[in-house]
């Protein structure tokens, strides 16, 4: 499985970014100052998990957070913790997943379909958090979460 990720800039285009830069703005140990555009007062990143041979997306997870001094506060993080958690219990009605699912770009469909060359159709799976907000709950690496992934998507 391929782990890619989109950053909405301030001008509310996705860009795709390297893996490690974004594992480490989630981990604090980097700010978004690490990319070449401003990134507003959020951090809005979507993770995008890819058949390695076809690059075909499988899921696609949403990520928002608030930022403080361009870092990550730790009220917006607990807030995903909290929105990925209750998504899973198939509550879309809180507070913090209602955040995940707003502000992002009016065509958020099409910029990524674009993005990953792929029709809009194969959009398909959606969720909220993804393998950063996973790695950190089960305290697993993310290439472990990216395995876990892969087995689920053979069966």
């Amino acid at each position: 499985m391929l782990l890619r990720f989109f950053l909405v800039d301030a001008d509310e285009q996705f860009r795709l970014v390297p893996r490690g830069p974004v594992e480490d703005v989630w981990a604090g140990r980097r700010t978004t100052r690490i990319f070449d555009w401003p990134t507003d007062d959020e951090f809005r990143v979507v993770s995008v998990l890819c058949d390695e041979e076809t690059l075909a997306p499988k899921m696609c997870f949403f990520l928002r957070t608030e930022l403080k001094d361009n870092e990550i506060t730790d009220e917006s993080r607990f807030q995903a913790y909290e929105a990925m958690t209750r998504h899973n219990q198939r509550r879309y009605d809180t507070e913090a997943a209602n955040f995940q699912l707003s502000e992002w770009p009016r065509d958020w469909q099409s910029q990524l379909a674009v993005a990953l060359d792929v029709p809009v159709m194969e959009l398909k799976r959606i969720g909220v958090g993804g393998p950063l907000l996973m790695a950190d709950l089960w305290g697993f690496s993310i290439d472990r979460i990216l395995d876990y992934f892969e087995e689920a998507c053979e069966e």
